[in-house]
This record gives structure tokens, sequence and C-alpha cells, in this order.
């Protein structure tokens, strides 16, 4: 499982993310990363890891949260092969569950928009389908 999680930490997000509904189609009756969160600012350098709560618990199985560490991807830009520090969004359903869940994950993030630093809250929505 540690290899999956290391590259679904490839898609980070970065300090100018913006919150919106997740949708993953995950199997029955196994724990997967649904989500990897990170910041980092202008000059490539790892921000502060961004802490997370469950602010709507999911009706068919659970939520956790896993720190790693992990190489940003093309994707970063320029920052891309930094390393940084990086929260991973993890769901387990309940046993036998398939269908439908939803939850919802709030978190607070620095954010660097041209020399300045401002705090945003961001609250993504996660839309699993469990087959």
């Amino acid at each position: 499982m540690r290899s999956l999680l290391v590259s679904t930490l490839l898609f980070l997000t970065p300090a100018f993310a913006q919150a919106d509904t997740i949708r993953e189609t995950v199997p029955a009756n196994k724990t997967s990363v649904v989500g990897a969160h990170a910041t980092y600012g202008p000059l490539c350098e790892g921000g502060t890891i961004p802490k997370m709560k469950v602010t709507q618990e999911p009706k068919n199985g659970t939520v956790s949260f896993e720190q790693v560490t992990s190489k940003l991807s093309e994707k970063a830009g320029r920052s891309a092969g930094k390393t940084v520090k990086g929260t991973l969004v993890v769901y387990k359903p309940n046993r036998g569950f398939r269908g439908e869940d939803v939850f919802r994950v709030r978190f607070v993030m620095n954010m660097h928009t041209y020399g300045t630093a401002k705090i945003r809250n961001v609250s993504n929505r996660y839309v699993i389908k469990v087959q």
C-alpha cells in the first residue's frame, strides 16, 4: 500500500488550490487513497502540512489521514521534483458495502499570492463510488 500512497501524492494540491467536489471509484472491502494535499510557496519551499478535519462523516465507511513525504509531479511546473510533506485522504468502506458514499474534509492552508501570504479555508466534498 505504501507505493500506492506515494504515487498518489504526486498530484499534490499547490497553494492556489480550489475547493472542489472530488469523485473517485474504489474497490469494495479495501482501503483506498482518494485525495492528497500539501502546500508549497512561490520559491518551491514546502509549506505547513494542512491540518485536515472530517466535517461530514461518510455513512458507509471511515475516513483517515496519513502524513507522507514525496516529490511533486510535473503538474507542479518549476517546482516539479521538489520534496514536500503532505496529507493523504484515505477512505475505507464498510465491509460488504457497494454504492455511493459522501463526506467532506476541511483544512486551512497558507496561500502565497504575488508575494503576500494569506490563509485560506478549504472544504472539499468527496463522492466515492464503491464497486
